[in-house]
């Protein structure tokens, strides 16, 4: 995955204070992508670090927002709303 610039997709919060690092946003963005569960081709990564507890969430170029979706599927299934929709 090739990172962007480090910024969120248009019209995509993101709030890693809320993050759990559940990895969920990642399984639903492979998702979108193949139909199947995995994180290979996920567009977005969670990362964690034990010592700190620090969360990073970053976005790949090859995020498209799920075009064709009613809302991006990172949004949907993130439970702790650490990812929300622009208002």
């Amino acid at each position: 995955m090739k990172p962007t610039d480090g910024s969120a997709p248009p019209g995509i919060l993101v709030d890693s204070r809320l993050c759990t690092a559940c990895r969920a946003c990642e399984l639903a963005c492979h998702y979108h992508h193949t139909g199947a569960f995995g994180t290979a081709r996920s567009s977005i990564r969670v990362t964690f670090d034990a010592d700190t507890g620090a969360v990073g969430i970053i976005f790949g170029e090859s995020c498209d927002g799920c075009r064709g979706e009613p809302s991006p599927f990172c949004v949907r299934f993130c439970a702790p709303a650490a990812l929300r929709l622009t208002p």
